[in-house]
Order: structure tokens, then C-alpha cells, then sequence
């Protein structure tokens, strides 16, 4: 069997009102790669892949959740709040 993987994603992401779905899909598909300290690094190409959208709506997503503080990115290293 193959090892699963869990993401733990804040209550207040997904009842954000405000915050697309595709927002809040996009966090849970981060909180998958982060580590204990919240941090993770999956590429652009890894997310637009693995969500079936476009790198340019992966982008524009990840902008939508930085406004929100919801995540930092730091070069390629993405920290969920």
C-alpha cells in the first residue's frame, strides 16, 4: 500500500466567506507538502499538475491567499499561516 499523505488545514481558510474555493482547494493541496514548521516548496508546474488548472490560475490563486494571509512565499518556499 502506498504511504498517504494529510494535510491539516485551518478551520478559518475554509470558512472564509471571502476566499474562492479554488483558494481553499489550492491551501489543502499545499498543507499536503508542508512540513512541521508549515513550510513547503512544490513547484508551480507540481500544483497547476496536480490540480488540473493552469500555472497563470495557480498564480493568481496563490496571490488571492498571500492577500488573505493565509501563506507567505519566499522564493520558491510557501509558509501557511
Amino acid at each position: 500500500m502506498a504511504k498517504r499523505k494529510y494535510g491539516i488545514v485551518m478551520d478559518e481558510v475554509m470558512k472564509d466567506p471571502d476566499l474562492s474555493l479554488r483558494a481553499k482547494g489550492l491551501y489543502g493541496l499545499l498543507a499536503t507538502y508542508a512540513d512541521k514548521e508549515r513550510r513547503c516548496f512544490p513547484s508551480i508546474n507540481t500544483l497547476a499538475e496536480f490540480s488540473g488548472i493552469s500555472r497563470r490560475t495557480i498564480e493568481r490563486t496563490l496571490k488571492e491567499l498571500e492577500k488573505k494571509n493565509y501563506i507567505i512565499r519566499t522564493d520558491r518556499v510557501f509558509t501557511l499561516l
